[in-house]
């Protein structure tokens, strides 16, 4: 099953303002799919979540307050391929998600490079153009307690993902 490690967050006005001043082909991701990715583990079987949950378990801290703020772009502003919002006091998530990789780097799967915090909105199909750019670059779009961290299974369907909640780790 095709899986991922992420906290769920809440959609708010201030995402759907800046939504709506993105011209272009994109494809945002659906208001309750929205979540920050800790780490995507790709096929897995089913048989390995149990050793996961515990990898999260153990990486686990006090919930924590994360700010939305600004917003980026992957590759680049010239270039946009990915539209991110910001991420701000991210230094809890920071830590959790390296220990969790470092945790499943022995588990056989693949440490990653670095883990950049950002809150993905959309996919851009095509030239996208963003009006009144400057008004969301330092916008602050919401502050989010953390309080559980979820194992995803990603369904992929013609019409988008489908998320399933595999497990819930409280903080």
């Amino acid at each position: 099953m095709r899986t991922f490690i992420a906290i769920d967050v809440p959609f708010t006005p201030k995402m759907r303002e800046f939504r709506g001043n993105i011209d272009g082909r994109v494809k945002f991701v659906e208001e309750k799919n929205l979540h920050l990715t800790l780490k995507f583990l790709g096929e897995i079987n089913a048989s390995l979540i149990e050793k996961i949950h515990e990898i999260i378990d153990e990486c686990k801290c006090q919930p924590f307050t994360l700010k939305f703020k600004g917003v980026g772009f992957f590759p680049s502003e010239r270039y946009i391929r990915v539209i991110w919002i910001g991420v701000e006091n991210a230094e809890p998530l920071i830590a959790i998600s390296q220990c969790i990789d470092a945790g499943l780097n022995e588990l056989g799967f693949k440490k990653e490079k670095s883990y950049v915090p950002h809150l993905t909105i959309g996919r851009a199909k095509g030239p996208v153009k963003i009006k009144n750019l400057e008004k969301f670059k330092n916008m602050e779009f919401s502050t989010f307690s953390v309080r559980e961290i979820k194992i995803k299974k990603s369904t992929l369907t013609s019409k988008g993902p489908i998320y399933e909640d595999i497990s819930t780790i409280q903080l």
